[in-house]
């Protein structure tokens, strides 16, 4: 056999092996996508590539949390649940301080703290543990200037 006719042989059976590959992919892409997909974290990511979003377990790998990032990649929310059960939202501004946060305690306790541009708290919302209300306003240098009850 000579040369130009190996090379023809080469080519018939790399057309093939393209052909069966195409259709392959082509019977995949029509399958049902699977009802589970399982991992420790996800990462959503812009047309840039720059990560913009996590779900994941964090470090002890017992509490799950859910991250959105602004476009420079600072926090600008997070949901999270604690490993003792207790649950928290979180707010950020772009210098990814916390600006509000809403907790619920493992009592089933909500608490909602509201944080100024120095990341003082400067309000508290509460349902207490006798479930009535609880407010309290907080002055620039972190004491309590008015409560109720």
């Amino acid at each position: 056999m000579n040369n130009s006719k190996w090379a023809m042989a080469i080519v018939a059976v790399c057309l093939v092996v393209t052909v069966a590959a195409v259709a392959y992919a082509a019977e995949q892409a029509k399958k049902a996508p699977p009802e589970v997909v399982q991992a420790q974290r996800f990462e959503l990511v812009d047309a840039q590539g720059r990560v913009r979003g996590e779900i994941g377990m964090g470090a002890d790998g017992r509490a799950p949390s859910l991250v959105l990032r602004g476009e420079k990649g600072e926090m600008r929310a997070m949901l999270a649940l604690g490993s003792e059960g207790n649950s928290a939202l979180a707010l950020m501004d772009g210098k990814g301080e916390t600006r509000a946060a809403l907790s619920l305690l493992p009592d089933a306790s909500p608490y909602l703290v509201l944080t100024d541009g120095q990341g003082k708290t400067r309000a508290g919302l509460a349902v207490l543990a006798d479930g009535g209300p609880g407010l309290m306003l907080y002055d620039k240098g972190g004491t309590v200037m008015w409560r109720a009850p």
